[in-house]
């Protein structure tokens, strides 16, 4: 079933890579193994968005930390494997976090593990990470009780509503290379 959020991660990705003449690219990804990777070049590699057949899901994440992750973070991370992509959410620079292989996706869960762990402990509102800013002390993520997407000062706690949902957050980006 495509829910409203894989269809606006979907456009996103596409109105991402329309940006490039032939492939989005990348020199970081340059010898990591990945079913996006449509050609390399010298040390660049150009790919597209891999769709996950069946849907990844973060169950184990859901498992180690004792909690239900909200239906959108399953979505979200277990739609495709496709490169981080740069993105602009009103005067916000920010990027989006994807994963790129399966090796990537455990490392994504482990990330999740602790950062859930961490805000548990700390008898914070639990969050999904699903870009980082220009701001070292603050993420975009999904607000795990609501749904809602919002910008999170990793020192406070303190969450700043951007989006009712992720569906609307991802159509409201910007595309930027």
């Amino acid at each position: 079933m495509n829910s409203p959020d894989k269809i606006a991660l979907i456009g996103f990705t596409t109105r991402w890579c329309n940006q490039f003449e032939d492939a989005p690219q990348s020199e970081d990804l340059h010898a990591i193994p990945s079913p996006c990777i449509l050609k390399t070049k010298q040390l660049t590699v150009f790919w597209q968005a891999f769709l996950l057949e069946p849907p990844r899901n973060l169950m184990i994440i859901e498992e180690v930390v004792g909690i239900t992750l909200h239906p959108s973070a399953h979505v979200f991370y277990g739609t495709q494997y496709a490169g981080n992509m740069t993105a602009k959410f009103e005067d916000r620079n920010l990027l989006l976090i994807q994963a790129w292989n399966d090796e990537d996706f455990s490392t994504l869960e482990q990330n999740m593990i602790a950062h859930l762990s961490q805000q548990k402990k700390l008898k914070r509102v639990p969050t999904i990470f699903i870009a980082s800013t220009d701001e070292g002390s603050e993420i975009i993520a999904l607000n795990n009780l609501t749904g809602e997407v919002v910008k999170e000062n990793l020192i406070t706690g303190e969450l700043t509503i951007l989006s009712n949902n992720l569906a609307s957050f991802l159509d409201k980006l910007t595309a930027i290379c």
